[in-house]
């Protein structure tokens, strides 16, 4: 398992603060990771999350509603409030299956840690590394040259 996966969020970082529910197309090569981050344009990363839960639905099912009934209301609001704030504002892309995370904001990054590097897709950190203080961050992979 991984500490702290880091995601490309831009386009959906104010949908995911508001709701605290992530989503992209299933599948997805991510590993198992105990926290996840999301970045924003510029690379900076503001807060990190647990997962509460995840689930792999078809986001246009018109019967989606009650698929997810057997969730706790305040969650099955969230992302079902994702859901259609998502299509309605941003979109999803083509691919019908995605794999939602219910997240909990676990902790603040108050000083706004930044890749080293420039990243187009996920990469991962160690706990340390992102919450130790430092804005520019190495990832896990690049720690043993550092």
């Amino acid at each position: 398992m991984k500490e702290v996966i880091s995601i490309p969020a831009s386009g959906t970082q104010e949908l995911i603060k508001k709701y605290l529910v992530h989503a992209h197309p299933y599948p997805r090569s991510y590993k198992t990771s105990k926290y996840m981050t999301f970045r924003r344009t510029g690379g900076y990363m503001d807060a990190l999350y647990s997962v509460q839960c995840e689930l792999v639905l078809k986001h246009g099912d018109p019967e989606i509603e009650s698929k997810v009934n057997y969730l706790e209301s305040e969650i099955k609001n969230r992302l079902l409030g994702y859901i259609f704030e998502r299509r309605n504002k941003f979109g999803f892309e083509k691919k019908e299956e995605f794999k939602f995370y219910i997240l909990r904001e676990e902790r603040q990054l108050g000083h706004t840690p930044v890749p080293r590097e420039t990243l187009q897709g996920h990469t991962y950190y160690t706990y340390d590394e992102i919450t130790c203080g430092k804005t520019i961050i190495t990832r896990e992979t690049d720690k043993s040259y550092s």
